[in-house]
């Protein structure tokens, strides 16, 4: 198989015709299968699948696509959808699959009665299960099916294939935040186990093995706690694998928030509980990284700003990642500002931020500091940036258009803003649901929340709550909370943000959105020089209602 340049990327990460994009779909997996140290071709791999889907004439080498799961700075996520795709089309997913549908996923899930049954083998399979968010619905069926019959039935784990799957399905677990709802009698038998902790740490099987099924349902840091155990000798030898990983994890996590810097209180009753929400469900528990290239964020800027304007961020510059949560932009940024860019990600809720900084730690970024703090109680004498970045964060106080104030006397002149507001437009299907006689309300709590995921999941893909399935937030614990149970949201609409930029004296450059809807637009408004005008852009939203499904996302300058 042919190498592929550098020079090579560039030309394929953009826009691509179907047979194009497969070839090169092909042409990674394959070169990965040879060469499993290619970090180019995983990371072209993985841009690939974040805009192209697999489909049963894609040729994909699963030896390749499996070796690019090893790179923390390469977008897992896309790579564990494209891995359960080209499953799906293929044996033994597909035959699994189709079982489940004729016959109901606990029938599906006696294949866990076969000794050596070649799903619970599949590398790929358990790759992806290992290091994404399975978002497909009819896989989750499977496996909570598998986990059901795992619970119910124990004496299935003597056979190893089915306890070194068990693991795997721990690690998908740990990484939605263990969503997967439980009917009565899973929840029953779980209150009927019982574990000696002490007899598992000390090698004893069946105790390993009762831990092992607690664990399917249970995080560690809730059976155990997070201090430091001698692991060594927990058995099966797979659970003490994922066992370790998952401890130090948190371990780190702990001692990362204890050495925070407390920027501001946090007083503001709004504020507060949205602080509460973050503090319990830390958003989004990200697991991976589309590093871009270090100092390539002048790049991407370019379509939206001239090379003077452009001038706040060359050299040295401060850069602040206002609501950072737990700091994926905040990483993302860091990275593409460059190393002569202070960044600071702030946050109300220090769990987030800890999270955040433990990643920072992974993958090596070291220009990023991390502060709690309220923008509310920011004030005029601290700090100024010239770039302020706030992202799917004022949307959540009680008025966002106060905090986008605040965040305004942090800027200094000439300096860049990137905003990210709900449009009132697009999440018309989330408000509709605070009227449906299933919703829970934001004060439900995590029993709650997944009864009533699992309720829209049953409901026809045409019903307005099953729509949700088409976010990768509905796949997380807390995603779905933020998604859909939040304890603050607002929304806004193109004239309420034209209004304000005005009366504030902010210039508009531009939305953040996918190839497509720009051309889109420029077809809807020829005679327009980008990045187009608010009132058009309104206009374009009310024809295409979903434009702005994930939020409105923009560039302006002060």
């Amino acid at each position: 198989m042919q190498a592929i340049s550098g020079r090579e990327l560039l030309k394929v990460t953009a826009p691509l015709t179907g047979p194009e994009a497969a070839d090169a779909i092909k042409r990674c997996s394959h070169a990965l299968a040879s060469r499993p140290d290619y970090l180019e071709a995983a990371r072209l791999l993985a841009a690939l699948l974040q805009r192209y889907e697999i489909n049963a004439g894609t040729d994909v080498s699963p030896r390749g696509l499996q070796a690019a799961f090893a790179f923390p700075n390469v977008d897992r996520q896309a790579l564990c959808d494209g891995a359960l795709a080209y499953l799906k089309c293929h044996p033994p997913l597909a035959e699994v699959l189709a079982r489940g549908r004729a016959d109901g996923w606990n029938g599906a899930a006696a294949l866990l009665s076969r000794k050596g049954a070649r799903l619970l083998r599949d590398r790929l399979f358990a790759a992806a299960l290992s290091h994404g968010l399975v978002a497909d619905i009819e896989i989750e069926f499977l496996l909570t099916a598998l986990r059901r019959r795992l619970l119910l039935t124990p004496s299935l784990l003597k056979a190893r294939p089915v306890y070194e799957f068990a693991c795997v399905l721990i690690r998908q677990c740990l990484n939605n935040e263990y969503v997967f709802y439980a009917d009565e009698e899973e929840r029953a038998r779980l209150g009927e186990l019982t574990v000696d902790i002490d007899a598992m740490f000390q090698g004893n099987g069946a105790a390993g093995g009762r831990f092992l099924l607690w664990s399917l349902y249970l995080p560690f840091h809730e059976t155990l706690g997070i201090e430091a155990r001698e692991t060594n000798r927990v058995s099966p030898r797979a659970l003490r694998a994922v066992l370790r990983e998952e401890l130090e994890a948190r371990r780190s996590e702990a001692a990362q928030m204890a050495g925070l810097r407390r920027l501001t209180a946090v007083t503001d009753e709004t504020s507060r509980l949205v602080a509460g929400q973050y503090t319990i469900d830390p958003y989004p528990r990200w697991l991976s990284l589309q590093a871009p290239e270090p100092g390539g964020a002048r790049d991407n800027m370019r379509g939206h700003f001239s090379d003077d304007a452009l001038a706040v961020i060359d050299g040295p510059c401060d850069v602040l990642i206002a609501g950072a949560g737990t700091g994926r932009q905040a990483v993302h940024s860091a990275i593409g500002y460059g190393t002569e860019a202070r960044v600071l990600a702030m946050d109300l809720s220090a769990p987030s931020l800890a999270y955040g900084a433990r990643m920072a730690e992974v993958l090596v970024v070291g220009n990023l500091s991390f502060a709690v703090g309220d923008i509310l109680r920011l004030g005029t004498d601290g700090d100024r940036f010239d770039v302020i970045e706030c992202v799917g964060v004022l949307h959540h106080m009680a008025d966002p258009y106060e905090g986008w104030r605040a965040l305004l006397d942090q800027l200094r002149p000439g300096g860049l803003m990137l905003i990210g507001l709900y449009s009132a437009v697009s999440r018309r299907v989330i408000e509709a649901l605070s009227k449906d006689p299933d919703w829970p309300g934001p004060d439900a709590d995590d029993d709650g929340l997944r009864a009533y995921r699992r309720k829209l999941m049953d409901r026809a893909p045409g019903d307005q709550g099953f729509l949700l399935t088409e976010s990768i937030d509905f796949f997380s614990k807390s995603g779905f909370r933020d998604l859909a149970l939040h304890v603050s949201e607002q929304t806004s609409s193109i004239p309420e943000i034209g209004e304000f930029m005005t009366t504030h004296g902010l210039e508009f450059h531009g939305f953040s959105l996918p190839d497509d809807t720009l051309r889109a637009y420029g077809d809807a408004f020829p005679g327009d020089e980008p990045p187009g005008t608010l009132d058009h852009w309104w206009a374009f939203e009310q024809d295409n209602p979903q434009t702005f499904s994930g939020m409105y996302l923009f560039w302006c300058r002060g």
